[in-house]
């Protein structure tokens, strides 16, 4: 069985139980409890697993929520910027993410109801 990275383990189960509240209290203001998770995803040489599979999975599902249901276009973006990374590694490391929720938010956007930049990202992981 692969050993995870402990540091990494453990720092994102902290930002799981941050984001998990910030989700229920609303918060407008994401952007550094979003940017400290994407910060671990982020270099594109990661080339073994740091963190469990399940973990990623958990992860994904909650910024998808964020991505979805948050009504403060700065969280939408840092959470499908997020996503965009942690889908990366998550197709390096073989783990399958459902991306059933962003194909049916994608079906109903187009330039006319978010930005282009937020249209490209999700594009670019569904494509």
């Amino acid at each position: 069985m692969y050993k995870y990275d402990d540091y990494y383990e453990d720092h994102l189960r902290k930002k799981i139980q941050e984001l998990k509240y910030a989700i229920d209290t609303k918060d407008s203001d994401m952007y550094e409890l979003i940017g400290s998770i994407r910060d671990v995803f982020s270099s594109p040489y990661i080339s073994t697993p740091i963190v469990s599979p399940n973990l990623v999975k958990e992860l994904w599902i909650l910024l998808t929520k964020v991505f979805i249901y948050s009504d403060t276009y700065d969280n939408k973006f840092d959470a499908i910027f997020a996503m965009d990374d942690i889908y990366l590694y998550s197709r390096r490391q073989n783990i399958k993410l459902c991306l059933k929720d962003l194909e049916k938010w994608r079906e109903k956007h187009n330039k006319n109801n978010t930005t282009e930049e937020i249209l490209e990202c999700v594009d670019d992981i569904l494509i």
